[in-house]
């Protein structure tokens, strides 16, 4: 079990290729993708993989 954290902001314009890239990669190993959103302090996006026996 691990985890990672990172902190910043974003304020420019992307392509938005990144949470859909994740998505298909963290369904593709058959794991889960669940999304905090605080209004005025940010978003935390939590991924989830199954444990390798």
């Amino acid at each position: 079990k691990g985890a990672a954290a990172g902190e910043g902001s974003s304020t420019g314009s992307g392509a938005g290729l990144g949470l859909a890239i994740a998505r298909q990669l963290v369904e593709h190993n058959d794991g889960h993708i669940r999304v905090e959103s605080v209004p005025g302090q940010g978003t935390t996006f939590v991924l989830s993989f199954p444990a390798v026996a």
